[in-house]
């Protein structure tokens, strides 16, 4: 298994990388920063950062960001028509709330289990 520094170093999750800047930020020295580091990566707060994947507010409730592109009538000067000709991916499937949900609920007991058999979280 590796280090909890590493697992805290190769997480993707915005809230660790936020929490890595501060900690960074507010360290007087290289020993500083990483015996902080450390005791992070370490703590009760990261490990449950793991385990929920991230993305927790504080009513404990998940929230979803929705990225989006440039909507197609924002570009109406030719200089920046790049968004008006630009092709995207096939659209997904249209799923229903259930499936999504059926889907969350399936991808949340793999990481369970893969954090019960002692892997780490996110895969590397």
């Amino acid at each position: 298994s590796s280090p909890p520094i590493e697992i805290l170093l190769a997480n993707r999750c915005s809230e660790a990388h936020d929490m890595i800047a501060s900690i960074l930020w507010d360290s007087d020295s290289n020993e500083d920063a990483f015996q902080k580091l450390n005791a992070y990566a370490e703590s009760h707060t990261f490990r449950e950062l793991l385990r929920t994947g991230g993305a927790i507010n504080v009513t404990g409730e998940e929230e979803d960001k929705v990225l989006t592109n440039l909507p197609k009538g924002k570009t109406k000067n030719k200089s920046n028509g790049k968004w008006v000709k630009r092709r995207g991916r096939k659209p997904g499937p249209k799923r229903s709330e259930e499936e999504i949900a059926q889907i969350r609920a399936e991808r949340a007991a793999k990481k369970e289990r893969i954090l019960a058999e002692g892997g780490t979280w996110p895969p590397l």
